[in-house]
This record gives C-alpha cells, structure tokens and sequence, in this order.
C-alpha cells in the first residue's frame, strides 16, 4: 500500500510537471498571437460571464489554435462545434462524452438546446461556484463555427439564442464567421470582436517554416532570408497565415528563390478579391505633379513625421488630408505621388462599395477595410470623391435606416482615435455634398483646396506632360501655350496634348509643335466656362476655409516663361534640418 501511495504521487508530480510544461509553452505561443487589445477584450467576455458573443475571423485554423492555448493557459474546457462533425473537445480532439453516437447533435437547433441545457446546471451564484471546485476548471467554452449561415433561416434558432445570451452561468458560446451577420432582433444581445490579422511574430514564425521545409533542396535560401527578413515580412502584411505562406510557397516553386515582386503581385490579388479595396502600384512620383507647390512641399515635409526621430521629439503620426477643388485639377495624381514619396503601398477605396443590403452588413465591410488597411500599415488609404458616398448622410435615417450615418460614423470614430499609421487622403469635387462632421477639425491634418492652375503652374504642367511623352519642353513655348490655356484644368492640357499628338500621328508621323497644342483650345471649351459660377462659389466657399493648395500667381509681366528651363528636375527647397532626411541644403532654382 505505501508503495502504490508513492507510485500514485510520483504519477500526480509527473502529470502536474508535465501540465505545467504544457501551460508554459501555450503561454509562450498565447504571447506572440493576435495584439493585446483582443486578448483583453476576449478575456474581458470571459472574465465577465458574457454568454454569447461573435468573432468575425477569416482563418479558422488560427483561431482554434489561439483558442486552445487560451484555454489550457486560463483554464477553460472548450469545445467547437460544425453541422458536419458535430461537437468536439479542442484539446483532446475527441467527441464531447455522450455525443459520440448522437448524430442529431449536428442539427443547429439541437446543439443551441444542448448549450442550454448544459448553462441550466449552473443558474445561480451558488451553483456557480460549486461547479468550477467540482470540475476544476475555470469555465465553459462552445465555439460555433460558421453559424451564421443558420441565423436568419430559422425563428426557433433566434429564439434560443436569446435564451443562450439572457443565461447566468460559466458557459459561454461564441458564433464565428467571416463577418458579422444576426437579425435585428439579436443585434444588441450579441457583442462583436475581430479576430485581428496575424502580426509580424506570427508571419516571421510562419515564413520561418516555410524556409525550413526547404533548406535541403534550397541550401542557399536561409542566408538569403536572414538578409531580408524584413523585407519578406513586410511584403504579406495584411494577409491572413495561409495566404503569406501560400504567396511564400509560389515564389519559391516559381524561383527557386525569394522574388518580393511576385510575392506582392499575389498580394495585391488577395486584396483585389474583396472588392472594396484596390491595390495601386507606386508608379507615380512627385516629379510627374505640375504645380501645386504648397501642397508638395506639405507633403514632403510631412514625410519625415514617420520616422523614429519624429516619433522620440514627439510628433504625432499625420492622420490624414482632403483635397477638396475642381475635378482634372490633379487631386487623384497627387494622391498617388504621395504613396511613393512615403514609400508606402496605397490602397483605394471604393466607398460606395461598403453599402450591402443585409442588416448589419454595411458596418461589417467598414470594420473589415479598417482592419485591413491596419494590418498592412504603414500604408495610404484613398478615398476618390468620397461626397458621391456620403451625400446621403444626412438624411440617411429615413432613406436606408441610418445605415449612411452608421458607416460614417464608424469611419469618423477611427479617424479620430486610430494610433496605427494609415494615412487617409480624400478628395472630393463638391463641398455641399459632404457632411459637415467630416470637416470638423481633428478629422485631418490640413484640409486644401486645389484651384485651377495659373500662369506659372500651366507652364510646368506642360513641361512634364511633354517630358512624360518624350519632348523636351525646350523645344516648345510654354508661355504661348500657358497663355492660351486660362482657366483649362491639367487635365484638359493633357487632353490638348494628346488629340495634337494624335493629330501629328495621323499626319506622316511627323512630332507635334507649340501651335499643334495651343490650336486645340480653341476646339473645345473648359469645363470652367461652363460651370462658371459653380466654380466661382466653390473658390469663395474655400476662402479662409482651406489652405491653398496651389503657389499665389507670380507677377510674369515681360518675364515671360523661361522654356529652356529643364523642368525634369525636381526643384524643391529645404532648410539645412530637413527632420533625419539626409540633412542636406537643396537649392531653390527658382
């Protein structure tokens, strides 16, 4: 009997060693999974006995992974649930005791009357309490995957789970799913967390594996991740585990080594499939912007507010600018000259995109571009004629339930509290459209106002709209060609460029001239002179209201333009402290 006491604690050590071994290394894992605030705020249901909540999550996989740990590291029995399988415990992979040849249990309507008649026996503080020192566990936890499918189809599941969210126990059940989707009725009852992309000690661990899978075929292919690492890492932000390694995989199968621009291409795919985010290459530079120069030099000296000396003075991170004037003015290049001034990817959204017609649905895809657009930061998210989108938000409560106003206040609250980098650019051609909230100070950085160009202006417009279709502005008169063009927007100019280049082609080939350009003026009118008083009220409304975008019209009188000038330079100045870029003094050619 002392024998078998001693083997008997020898067996208790061993298990509790072992436990303990095993709740260290989930612990470790716990700690580099998803970000802090979802781990409070998961705890925080837990911790609070919400009994039900939803996790929108597009990877399945990783969230019983991170579930797992979780329940091994605070004690919870947890258990996941699918119409296919039916119900499992997620540490042991077994069947739930008593299920095993209870096929109804994959029935959604039996697995809701199963939860509450397991939530029953714990109804009361007193049986609270006598349950956790019974079992010895902290709590319940029933996942169902994907069970939002089932919501809407079926009044008998609505109806228990408002059951499930009015219980009292130490269970609780989380529905999960791509994106968040309940009737109206258990909109309030059922609170929601994204499950967040994978952070860069996820993806690092994950491009890792992919390297060791490797490494006998490819022996170089380790010294070459070493060297860029980073790089690698920064090439799938935003993607979920399976598609970084996925976009990995190809690039290895495809080059035998790492190649970051195919990595990106099946990135920018992956973003292209959701239909409200577009993925823009960096091909434009601030060297193909004419004019404009205060809002250039805003730009770049705004460059320097990202870097880790502006992050130890103190700066704040710039949150974000409107572009507000009248349309062909450039709003939309520069908006795309600014992504690869940063260097940062740019993303486009379609705003009009966010609306759906299920419930809920409009608030969902606005927290999903959010989400997004954080994972990949730092990153410029753009936002093209965004009053097209938003004029109805006033009035939005009597024409689509106030889902406008929902939307838009989604959008506000993060603009207003974001602390990642994602710099919102926003333009937009009509000011009555946008509400006057959007406006308000603390939305942006500097909202501008892009005029038409002047004298001065036009005449580098045509210098690097030439130069951009191999002329040299030398050979034109660019203040003949400024002159005739009052009151033309840059995108008119490029439109006179291009029928005489068009014009020149169908005559022998031969290269156009200065009276090619300017003899196309006269064969369509600006759209300036037939919305004169439009444009009028919109200069008059943005007086005093806006910084100006555009440089204050320089007295040219006999001066003229210089054409000989090489206006493929960037000519930009700066004072000797240029904020950690380089330090050094530019010359103003000008």
């Amino acid at each position: 009997m002392a024998k078998q006491k001693v083997d008997d604690q020898d067996t208790n050590l061993k298990q509790t060693k072992e436990e303990s071994a095993e709740i260290k290394d989930s612990a470790a894992v716990l700690k580099i999974m998803a970000n802090d605030d979802f781990k409070l705020d998961f705890s925080t249901m837990l911790r609070t006995r919400c009994p039900l909540f939803y996790v929108t999550c597009n990877e399945e996989k990783r969230f019983l992974q991170f579930m797992s740990h979780f329940s091994i590291v605070n004690g919870y029995v947890c258990y996941w649930w699918d119409c296919y399988n039916g119900i499992y415990d997620l540490l042991t992979k077994q069947q739930k005791e008593g299920t095993t040849s209870d096929k109804s249990i994959q029935d959604p309507n039996v697995i809701l009357e199963h939860i509450i008649g397991h939530a029953k026996t714990f109804h009361n503080a007193k049986q609270l309490v006598e349950g956790k020192k019974k079992d010895g566990v902290r709590g319940y936890i029933y996942i169902l995957l994907d069970y939002f499918r089932f919501i809407e189809k079926d009044p008998d599941i609505e109806r228990r789970l408002k059951a499930i969210a009015k219980s009292d126990s130490i269970i609780s059940t989380i529905i999960t799913g791509p994106k968040y989707q309940a009737t109206d009725t258990l909109e309030n009852l059922i609170p929601v967390l994204d499950f967040p992309y994978p952070n860069r000690e996820e993806i690092k661990q994950s491009l890792w594996q992919v390297v060791d899978s490797v490494q006998e075929k490819i022996p170089t292919i380790v010294a070459e991740t070493e060297t860029i690492e980073e790089d690698l890492i920064n090439s799938v932000n935003g993607l979920t585990l399976t598609e970084a390694e996925s976009a990995y995989s190809k690039s290895i199968v495809s080059y035998r080594r790492w190649n970051i621009p195919s990595i990106l291409e099946e990135k920018k795919h992956i973003i292209r499939k959701s239909g409200i985010l577009e993925f823009y290459d960096n091909s434009v530079s601030m060297n193909d912007v004419g004019g404009l120069k205060n809002l250039v030099g805003w730009i770049k000296k705004r460059r320097s507010c990202f870097s880790k000396e502006a992050e130890e003075y103190g700066l704040k991170k710039p949150r974000g600018t409107l572009f507000l004037g009248f349309p062909g003015a450039g709003k939309s290049l520069v908006c795309k000259a600014i992504a690869s001034t940063w260097n940062m990817p740019l993303l486009k959204l379609d705003f009009g995109k966010l609306f759906g017609s299920l419930v809920g649905e409009s608030e969902t895809r606005a927290r999903e571009v959010i989400k997004l657009a954080e994972s990949i930061s730092p990153v410029i998210l753009w936002i093209d004629e965004i009053e097209k989108a938003l004029s109805g938000g006033a009035s939005s409560g009597r024409t689509d339930g106030g889902t406008t106003s929902r939307v838009l206040s989604t959008f506000l609250t993060w603009m207003q509290e974001k602390t990642v980098p994602v710099f919102v650019v926003a333009t937009a051609n009509d000011h009555e459209s946008i509400p006057s909230e959007f406006l308000r100070a603390g939305r942006f950085d500097e909202i501008f106002f892009v005029d038409l160009p002047n004298k001065s202006e036009r005449g580098e417009i045509f210098g690097v709209l030439l130069r951009l279709r191999n002329y040299k502005s030398a050979d034109f008169d660019l203040d003949l060609l400024a002159n005739n063009s009052e009151n033309y927007s840059g995108a008119e100019i490029e439109k006179a460029i291009d029928q005489a280049m068009l014009d020149g082609f169908h005559d022998k080939r031969r290269k156009i001239v200065t009276e090619d350009i300017s003899s196309q003026f006269n064969k369509f009118k600006s759209l300036f002179e037939l919305r004169k008083d439009d444009f009028l009220a919109l200069r008059e409304w943005a007086d005093g209201k806006c910084v100006k975008a555009n440089s204050e019209e320089k007295n040219t009188e006999g001066a003229g333009i210089d054409s000989k000038r090489s206006l493929d330079l960037e000519i930009e100045q700066e004072t000797v402290n240029d904020g950690g870029l380089g330090g050094k003094r530019k010359i103003d050619l000008e």
